[in-house]
Parts: structure tokens; sequence; C-alpha cells
């Protein structure tokens, strides 16, 4: 997920010529959709904005209020306590909390925006959806939260969790997990880094052009970018000036959106040109796409999911990219004995998990996602694991990968699966990392892991191992 405006542009066959409603009023609409439907608030924000005539300062107005609310929700919410007895709280529709949230988002994490048109606009909203009472408490708990800035939270050292959870809006169980593990001043800097924006990088694709061509014709189109000390092929955006899918480079096929966490897979995995490889679970094919690269497009890749619309994102970026090594098969990988004959050489399983790596791209994650989920993602992974170790080739290759950074889902399922398959052996990622990344401290664990943490390393959370099956099943 990125943050930015212009990460898709308006179609302009669907504008709608007059904006009917204000930009707050979306915004709701956007929240309570995504509340309503389950649905990612990004895939929302982004239909909404490519049928609403919208400039791009209201773009940017827009995304910002809907990932601000969502990312500090549970925040927002412990100051709406503060302000409502529990009673009246408990009474509040919908509509009219979400309207709270956006309100106090303002007034406390937007500095642009003037106090009184977060209070008077949310007034104006509040009446739309409730009676003149509504209006009446949301200008209430809003011209009250101007006057009272200065929140007061349970005390840190006695109440580390509580504190953490509304001051720094986490759930209280994702907090509390992490308290175990890292303590109090790396859970705030956890939590403080997912409630940020993420940073933009796309992956220069090299069939087509080298990373300098690329930079210059980003230049050229008014993007400002810079190439990435880390990665090769990687490039960080730093201002777009335009719609990404406006640019003649990108049409081109001359870069794929990708986070440097997720381009270091294939790296680890070393793809070699002529080869069969399995993607696990490829959609929408970041990683696929960047194995095809590595191959110069040479050999076949079977990519294996079950989201039809991810796969169909899949199948457009091949076209666009210049690929047709993939073939994509819609169907859960472990069903694999159904496609597969033969053994291949290298098999990539970037596994389903809870995604608490990247919650400041999913900013809805971290309030969706549970402990006992954490427990049916490992199991999953493992099984994953197992379905597919059947057909790799003696002397073949398993890399797996998360974007998690929880136990569970990563040492552990990878320690079953060792203990269980003695056929595999592990193998240090370091050989295969860019120099770069080799560079960045404790980012290769004791083990031969890659384990990045977005708190210690400014790339998404991010999990990966490196097997060689010696044996046979």
């Amino acid at each position: 997920m990125h943050d930015h405006p212009l990460y898709f542009s308006s179609r302009k066959e669907n504008d709608e010529t007059i904006v009917e409603k204000s930009i707050r009023q979306i915004a709701l609409d956007i929240l309570l959709e995504t509340d309503a439907q389950n649905e990612n608030a990004q895939d929302i924000l982004n239909r909404t904005i490519q049928r609403k005539n919208l400039t791009e300062k209201d773009k940017a107005f827009l995304t910002d209020l809907v990932y601000g609310t969502i990312r500090w929700k549970g925040n927002l919410n412990y100051i709406v306590n503060q302000f409502i007895p529990p009673k009246k709280f408990k009474k509040l529709d919908p509509e009219i909390l979400l309207t709270l949230y956006l309100g106090l988002y303002q007034i406390y994490y937007m500095d642009k925006v003037p106090d009184y048109a977060a209070v008077n606009e949310s007034v104006e909203i509040a009446k739309k959806y409730g009676n003149l009472g509504a209006g009446g408490l949301v200008n209430a708990v809003l011209r009250r939260a101007i006057k009272v800035k200065d929140i007061k939270y349970p005390d840190l050292n006695i109440k580390p969790v509580e504190h953490i959870s509304a001051k720094y809006s986490h759930p209280e169980w994702i907090v509390r997990r992490w308290l175990n593990r890292f303590g109090i001043e790396q859970t705030i800097n956890l939590c403080m880094v997912n409630n940020s924006r993420p940073p933009f990088f796309i992956r220069t694709n090299r069939l087509k052009v080298s990373r300098d061509q690329l930079l210059k014709s980003l230049e050229k189109e008014g993007i400002s970018a810079s190439p990435s000390v880390n990665i090769p092929e990687s490039i960080e955006i730093k201002q777009l000036s335009k719609p990404l899918d406006s640019l003649e480079s990108y049409k081109q096929g001359w870069f794929q959106v990708q986070d440097e966490s997720s381009m270091l897979i294939a790296h680890i995995l070393d793809p070699q040109e002529g080869e069969t490889i399995i993607d696990a679970c490829s959609a929408p094919g970041g990683k696929s796409t960047h194995i095809a690269e590595f191959m110069g497009n040479k050999g076949q890749i079977l990519s294996f999911d079950i989201d039809t619309h991810r796969l169909k994102l899949l199948k457009e970026n091949c076209l666009r990219l210049g690929i047709d090594i993939i073939k994509i098969i819609n169907d859960d990988v472990r069903n694999i004995g159904k496609y597969i004959s033969g053994k291949v050489d290298r098999i990539l399983v970037d596994a389903p998990c809870s995604g608490l790596g990247v919650l400041r791209r999913r900013v809805e994650a971290k309030w969706r996602r549970t402990q006992k989920q954490i427990l049916e993602f490992s199991k999953l992974q493992y099984e994953i694991l197992d379905s597919i170790s059947k057909v790799i080739k003696h002397n073949g290759i398993l890399v797996y990968c998360t974007c998690t950074i929880e136990p569970e889902e990563n040492h552990q399922v990878i320690e079953r699966f060792i203990e269980n398959h003695s056929e595999f052996q592990l193998e240090s990622v370091l050989p295969f990392l860019p120099e770069g990344i080799r560079q960045i401290k404790d980012i290769v664990s004791d083990e031969g892991f890659l384990q990045i943490y977005q708190h210690l390393h400014n790339m998404d959370g991010f999990f990966s191992v490196r097997m060689r099956k010696v044996g046979e099943n």
C-alpha cells in the first residue's frame, strides 16, 4: 500500500463533473464501507478516486484522512472515551463515532487543517446522519478536544500494555506480544513506525532497461526519484507529480512497484535461465515477475494463487513487463499434484500470513487480526511447505518467506518442517543478498535466516529462509 494519492489515476470516462460531497464526507463513506465490507481501505479509496473528479490537493487530503484515521483509530477511540460517558458512548451510531474519529484526527494530527474547519464540517456531517443532538454531541466533543490537547494516558511503568495500546494505537494483544519480546522502548518504536507513511520503491525491469536509463526517464517525466543503495534494481520515488500509471515508463513496462524487502526474495531464490520454478502463492506477482527477470525470461514459472482478482493483476503485469514464461494456475498450491508430474528446480513459498510486518501499508490489518489467526496461519504455512516438498528435484532449492515478524509463523514453522523433512538442509541467505543489504547490522540471524524488522531496518518487516533438498522424501 502507498499513501500517495497519485498512485492510481482517475479514469476520465467515469468522472463526476461536480464533487457533490465534501472530502470529509467522502472519507467517512470510505471508512463505513471498509468496516461494512471487510475490504481493504486501499482498494475502496482507489475506486473512489477513480470515480470522482478530484483535484490533486483533494486526493492528498482524502488519502491522509482515510489512512490516518484508520492508523490512529485505537488512539482516537481512547480520546473519545475521555470526553463521553460510557453509557452514551455505547449508544453511538457507527456514522457518528467515525465522524468523531475523523474530526479528532484532524485536530490532533493534521497541523495544516484549521480546528474550526474540522469542527464545523464534522458537525454538518453528524447532522445528516443523526438528529440535532448528534450534531451537538460532535460539536461539544471536538471543541473540548481543542482545549484539551494533552491527553492523560495510563501510567507507562504501571500499565505498559494499556499505555502503549492507547497512545500508539495498536490492539492490546499485539502490544503484549511485542513487550514480551522487545521491551518497552522497541515496542513503542515498532508501533510508531507502523503508524507512519511507508517509503515508495519501484523495481527496474532489467529485461527492458537499465536503472540509469529509468532514472533519466523518470526525471524527464517530472518524477523525483533516487537510486537505492541497498538493491541494484531498486529506485525510491520521493515525489510523484502525476499518476503512476500515466507515466510512459510505466506503460512501457520499465518498472514494477515493489518494496525492497520483497525484492530480496528473488535474490535469495537465485533462479537461473531455463529452470522450472514454482511460485506457490504468487498474486499479484511482484516476486513472480522479478524471478522471470532474473531468468532472462527463459524457462518456466508456475504461479499458483486462489485469488482470481489478484491473478488478473499478475496477468496484466506480465503483459506490460514483457514476460511470457509465467503460467498462471488459479488453485490452492496444496493441490499441486494435479498439475505437476515431474520435479522442479526451485520453489518459492511466499506464505499467507498475519502481515504484522507490513502494518504501515495494510492500515486496517492490526484491527482485524487475532491471536488465534496467527496459529491458524502457522498450520496453513506448514501444510503448504509439506505439500510442495515432494515436487522439488534432488539438490533443488526451497525458499520460504512471510511479511510477518511473529515466531509462530517464521522460525517455528521452519523448525517443524526441518524436523519432519530431514531431506532438506538450511542454507544461509547471506551470500545471495545484494552487497548493500549485507552491510546492514543484524539483518541475517545466526541461523542464516533473513529477519527484517520495520523499526530497526526501515524496510517492511520480513522473514525468509533458504533450504536445499539433499535427500529424498
